[in-house]
């Protein structure tokens, strides 16, 4: 079983492979199906969603704030940052700095994510 430092050190490289947009490199953090909310979504599906992020904030970025590992969960809170250039929730895009809370729980398995379940304070980005 990994060490929480191992699976911590695992998840700010995901971080960073986000921040990055290094997509074909996130593949290698995920499992081939990730059950995110209960919904069943591929890698192509994943990296689809959070594309759909960047797309509207160009300029994302997450942060770890706190991780705390149980066995093969880890729960982390996020500070997210970033610019808003299209229509987010009715919202125009405006060119407005936006920053949220995010917190999610991740179900990692041999070192890849096989589950996430989490909420971000999406009305944040919408100030």
């Amino acid at each position: 079983m990994a060490t929480r430092d191992d699976i911590v050190s695992r998840y700010l490289a995901y971080l960073d492979a986000c921040n990055r947009r290094a997509w074909e490199e996130l593949r290698g953090h995920l499992a081939e199906t990730v059950v995110v909310n209960g919904l069943s979504r591929t890698q192509d599906q994943y990296l689809a969603d959070v594309r759909a992020t960047t797309a509207t904030f160009p300029d994302y970025r997450w942060r770890l704030v706190r991780a705390v590992v149980e066995g093969e969960w880890l729960a982390v809170h996020l500070h997210d940052v970033g610019t808003r250039s299209r229509t987010f929730l009715g919202v125009p895009g405006d060119g407005t700095r936006v920053e949220t809370q995010e917190f999610d729980m991740y179900r990692i398995m041999a070192g890849r994510i096989h589950e996430v379940e989490g909420t971000a304070d999406n009305a944040r980005l919408c100030l």
